[in-house]
């Protein structure tokens, strides 16, 4: 009898090895959230700037990665929106934001890639992606796919200005909610303008991917750089991409698993001010049905 007791207590301890194993072992990717007070909608727009949100430090669970109880009351983060704001969009009110979103909708930096692509083109017509990564290596002994040239023109070819769309809409999806935490735009008219550019990137896109290694090679159209060059933003941004994507930051979750790429969005009110939903309201409050 001692034996079969103590037998037994062998296969379970090695199954709560096993099972504590398997847990440690997981892939972080494989981690999904399930804790989070946004409404669909916001988290699909913070996914959709998970980029600049984690640049930022920020927190997916919140809107732009920062919006909770009592952080609306932190001037040094307010005066930091309104400073960014400021500096790199000159927004500073109401019809500067409606504006400045309504540009990046409609045009953003997909016109100006265009134009240069167009360009290109017409200097490297008939080059093959091997071709332009000779032609870059005049410059840079170490080009390869990824240096700017090839990189851009390949994107172009295959996409047109729309290889740039993801870029435009996670900014706006990012930017129009800093726009409602300080004051700028109500929250129906930054549902509306994130929606739309969601709406946008669903159109294009099939995945998170697609969408975000768009984004990226918008950022490194705007600095004009090579991925392979590790001093620049576009090879930092990379890094940090394939962490988010294992879910190897503070949080240790993958946002491109809290909600699905294709989900419906919708501009319907349905949170509080901080876009967390009611059911998270009551369980914060104690409040019963």
């Amino acid at each position: 009898m001692e034996g079969l007791i103590a037998c037994l207590a062998t296969v379970v301890a090695g199954l709560l090895l096993a099972g504590i194993a398997y847990h440690i072992g997981k892939p972080r990717e494989k981690r999904v959230d399930t804790y989070n007070p946004l409404s669909p909608t916001l988290r699909w727009l913070n996914v959709a700037a998970s980029i600049l949100v984690a640049a930022n430090h920020g927190d997916f669970r919140h809107m732009a990665g920062t919006f909770y109880p009592g952080n609306e009351n932190r001037p040094n983060w307010i005066a930091g929106f309104h400073r960014m704001l400021k500096r790199s969009w000159e927004i500073e009110n109401h019809e500067q934001a409606l504006a400045e979103m309504r540009e990046l909708l409609d045009a953003g930096m997909r016109v100006q890639y265009r134009r240069e692509m167009q360009l290109l083109e017409t200097r490297y017509a008939g080059f093959s992606e091997e071709e332009l990564i000779a032609v870059a290596r005049r410059e840079n002994p170490q080009a390869d796919e990824g240096s700017y040239l090839p990189k851009m023109l390949t994107a172009y070819r295959r996409y047109g200005e729309n290889a740039l769309l993801g870029w435009d809409m996670g900014r706006a999806a990012f930017v129009a909610q800093c726009c409602y935490l300080v004051g700028y735009l109500r929250m129906d008219e930054m549902l509306e303008i994130g929606v739309e550019a969601g709406r946008s990137a669903q159109e294009v896109f099939h995945s998170w991917e697609e969408m975000m290694e768009s984004y990226l090679l918008g950022g490194q159209f705007w600095k004009h750089e090579d991925k392979n060059d590790p001093r620049s933003m576009t090879a930092k941004r990379w890094k940090l991409y394939r962490k988010l994507w294992r879910g190897d930051t503070l949080f240790r979750q993958s946002p491109y698993l809290m909600v699905p790429f294709d989900l419906p969005l919708s501009t319907e009110i349905v949170t509080d001010k901080y876009g967390f939903l009611p059911e998270y309201q009551k369980a914060q409050t104690g409040t019963k049905n």
